[in-house]
């Protein structure tokens, strides 16, 4: 028996103001869409929404009752806590939430080549911005050649990005226009790999029949990083930003792999894998895809090994910047929302108060280890580029001392 319409609408009840949801009907698809899709993160894989009830019976639009409601914070967890609950429980197999906002891409699997063996740069094309260059790094791990957004500095640290869900082609940090100013003026390389959506930026235990073979830690940290700084000058630093799903990456493989990075900062992340939040974040990033998250972490093993808030060691010693917001909804984001569907709204909301619950948990894992790190938390700011966008250059101040 499917429970699409059940569960939706008792998600969406957390998220509405009564007299608004009074009004409302729930479309059983695609509602919540991605954690850090390049349309402003939410909304690449939304059909409809609510299909109706554009004013609540005070006269407010439905955007405007939740930015109200959005102000509640702890209404915001209690939503947070059945959404993320429902999936954490079920998880993509039960086909129960993630059904409501998949986004598969057409582009994935990628055919897997085992005649590559070594990691070499394929190619080096400049594009129209100055020092922006479209690199082809070979891949053995993965048998495929990957393409790498790289903005060539001059001697400085290398710092390399990890995307949000869908990992586009041209990273959207640059599309959006956020990584020019605040690198601008620097000495640092920026190294964007891309096409990794809905990954978690992981080393895959199982190929997926859906989302191919995914080895991005031993990529990243093998393969690539030997290509990069042989072909740069750099000063031997290495920083790592990661937002949404590249933020959870951020600070696993940080984790994992203890003093490769010097620095890294980690903009509205999830960093468990095993408690509510955590999992269910999992299974949603994987699931939006298409993917299956046991192909990821096959073992209740892998699943704990990858779990940095039971186990934080790997980052002593590391530069360590983390931020969220609460996910309550600005003016400039309601501006922002105008014209999309509400429910990109409400998912901006609990996508962003379930990161700021998963990052104070970290904190507080960190602080217990005696482990020292910077954490930013913005009073406002949903799951979007809104709220991204101007947390790059402070995220890149937070670690730049370790670079240098």
């Amino acid at each position: 028996m499917r429970l699409l319409p059940a569960l939706a609408t008792a998600v969406l009840a957390f998220s509405l103001a009564p007299a608004a949801f009074a009004q409302s009907s729930v479309n059983s698809n695609n509602w919540m869409s991605s954690l850090g899709s390049s349309d402003g993160e939410l909304s690449s894989g939304l059909s409809q929404g609510l299909s109706s009830g554009s004013m609540s019976s005070n006269g407010s639009s439905l955007a405007e009752t939740h930015q109200d409601f959005s102000r509640d914070y702890g209404s915001s967890l209690a939503a947070v806590d059945a959404t993320f609950g429902i999936l954490g429980l079920f998880g993509s197999n039960a086909n129960i939430l993630t059904d409501m906002w998949k986004s598969e891409q057409d582009i994935y699997p990628f055919a897997i080549d085992e005649a590559i063996t070594t990691a070499s740069l394929i190619s080096r094309t400049p594009t129209a911005e100055e020092n922006r260059e479209r690199w082809v790094v070979s891949s053995p791990s993965m048998g495929r050649n990957i393409g790498v957004d790289v903005v060539v500095g001059t001697g400085g640290p290398v710092v390399y990005f990890l995307e949000g869900i869908d990992s586009p082609e041209t990273s959207n940090w640059i599309k959006n226009g956020h990584l020019q100013p605040v690198f601008s003026d620097t000495d640092a390389t920026v190294v964007i790999p891309a096409q990794g959506a809905g990954s978690m930026w992981q080393d895959w235990d199982i190929d997926d029949p859906k989302l191919g073979r995914h080895k991005w830690e031993t990529f990243v940290t093998e393969e690539l990083a030997s290509v990069i700084e042989d072909e740069v000058t750099h000063n031997g630093k290495r920083g790592l930003i990661g937002l949404s799903m590249g933020a959870s990456g951020a600070v696993m493989m940080a984790n994992n792999n203890p003093g490769f990075f010097d620095g890294v900062a980690g903009i509205s992340g999830c960093y468990s894998t095993t408690d509510t939040i955590g999992r269910g974040t999992v299974n949603l990033t994987v699931g939006n895809l298409g993917g299956d998250p046991n192909n990821m972490w096959s073992t209740p093993e892998s699943w704990e090994r990858n779990d940095v808030v039971s186990h934080p060691e790997g980052l002593r010693g590391t530069h360590l910047y983390l931020s969220a917001a609460t996910g309550e909804i600005t003016d400039e984001e309601l501006e922002y929302y105008d014209g999309k569907p509400i429910t990109d709204q409400i998912a901006g909301s609990l996508l962003e108060a379930g990161s700021r619950q998963c990052t104070e948990d970290l904190s507080a894992a960190l602080s217990e280890s005696g482990i020292d790190h910077t954490t930013d938390y913005l009073d406002q700011g949903a799951h979007g580029w809104p709220m991204f966008g101007p947390q790059l250059q402070p995220a890149w101040d937070g670690i730049k001392s370790a670079l240098y």
